[in-house]
């Protein structure tokens, strides 16, 4: 089996994440196509969880206002790029809870100047606004602060086609089909900007607990990489990251705020990466601790070997003396059988 068939599946990471801090020190030797694929997971999930609650909170917001707007402008008919309402009606609805703050409805076929300026006035105290008047549209939205964008009715209906439309006809085009469609395509450009901004984020945050890594093995006199304290850090940040996600589920369907939740977040985050250097430490001393038992025991084992050398080199000494001393034996045996026998050779001959 490879590498990439033994590697753990991405629930199992994140499991290993939480509870198995001692399988830190295998995390930091993962190479970095692995970490960084786990963290993009991590984060997709996360910013899916984040997006989808935004848009529900922002489709409430929607609906809320459709709603109001419904129920509280005045009959109207638009036609040849011309706003009129039922019999002239004006008015001025305040909504504080809805996309719109201030919605103010004049289309006489004659405003005077100034009548206009006291309009922008009102709408500039205001968060957000919009003026409909008989030609044109004011709008003034909270990312443009005090400024007014002046639209006229040609322009919008020559870019967008319309020609004719009334009260019924403009709020029933806010429902059914063409409002699923426009929360599709703003789940989708809303979810890639955050992905972006919360990539660019976490690298950020990533770096950062790296280094405060790195700076606490310098306390503990471990010299640990960057590069192993940043990947790390990724695998540290998978519970801030679900506690983040309960957060913003429980904030947007009950409205209830944790205050201190990102210094929790990194507090988390420190704590894991301060106990994996720990950890890291201990396998280091437990692998001195077994290098030295190892070392202690070829020790033995070569003082053993040297002391069954020298037996034996004794037993081959002992062997050689007595060896010796049976050939000097056996010599002087044979010498004395020789003495023995020229001895008795003359005897015989002088019988």
């Amino acid at each position: 089996m490879n590498q990439e068939e033994k590697e753990p599946s991405f629930f199992k990471k994140v499991m290993m994440s939480i509870i198995k801090l001692e399988r830190y020190p295998e995390l930091a030797s993962k190479n970095w196509k692995v970490v960084i694929s786990y963290m993009v997971k991590l984060l997709a999930v996360f910013t899916v969880v984040a997006t989808f609650c935004s848009l529900y909170s922002t489709i409430k917001i929607i609906n809320n206002s459709i709603n109001y707007l419904n129920e509280n402008i005045p009959d109207f008919t638009f036609e040849n790029n011309s706003l009129a309402t039922k019999d002239g009606q004006t008015a001025t609805l305040e909504d504080k809870e809805g996309l719109l703050k201030t919605i103010i409805i004049d289309t006489n076929s004659i405003v005077e100047e100034n009548k206009i300026d006291e309009y922008k006035k009102e709408l500039k105290n205001k968060e957000t606004g919009i003026i409909l008047l008989k030609d044109k549209i004011l709008i003034k939205a909270q990312l443009n602060n005090d400024s007014i964008t002046e639209y006229s009715y040609s322009t919008i209906s020559e870019k967008y086609q319309i020609q004719k439309f009334d009260k019924q006809e403009f709020f029933s085009y806010l429902s059914g089909k063409n409002l699923v469609m426009l929360y599709v395509g703003m789940f989708i450009i809303t979810f890639i900007y955050m992905f972006i901004m919360y990539f660019i984020s976490m690298w950020l945050d990533v770096f950062l607990l790296g280094v405060f890594g790195q700076v606490t093995a310098l306390f503990m006199r471990l010299r640990l990489k960057l590069s192993a304290m940043c990947k790390i850090a990724i695998y540290s940040l998978t519970l801030p990251i679900i506690l983040n996600i309960l957060e913003i589920i429980i904030e947007t369907f009950t409205e209830f705020k944790l205050t201190y939740f990102q210094i929790m977040y990194i507090g988390i985050a420190c704590i894991y990466i301060v106990a994996s250097i720990l950890m890291i430490k201990s396998d280091v001393i437990k692998n001195k601790q077994e290098l030295a038992k190892i070392i202690e025991e070829q020790v033995k084992v070569k003082e053993e070997l040297e002391r069954k050398k020298q037996e034996e080199e004794e037993k081959q000494k002992e062997k050689d003396r007595q060896e010796r001393k049976e050939k000097k034996k056996e010599k002087k045996e044979d010498k004395e059988g020789k003495e023995e026998n020229l001895g008795d050779e003359p005897q015989g001959e002088n019988a």
